[in-house]
């Protein structure tokens, strides 16, 4: 599945994302917002009520269903 997200530029780790919150845009219905964008030009409109924009950029990202176990299994407390 393709997602987007806003990080910093020059950043290789995303900061301060919004978690789980609904938003209104400017001339807009409301967007659904989790870690991700699931709409480029909704997060690009996000992007545009920041008072400092041109330090953040839109990123694509994939996520993929993952079928291995990522479960600590290394110490049994049995």
């Amino acid at each position: 599945m393709r997602v987007f997200a806003i990080k910093r530029t020059g950043k290789s780790i995303l900061q301060n994302m919004i978690f789980d919150n609904e938003i209104t845009l400017p001339n807009e219905d409301k967007c659904l917002v989790g870690l991700l964008f699931f709409r480029k030009k909704d997060a690009k409109k996000y992007l545009d009520t920041f008072q400092y924009k041109v330090f953040y950029e839109v990123i694509a990202l994939t996520v993929d269903k993952s079928n291995k176990d990522n479960r600590l299994t290394k110490f049994n407390l049995n």
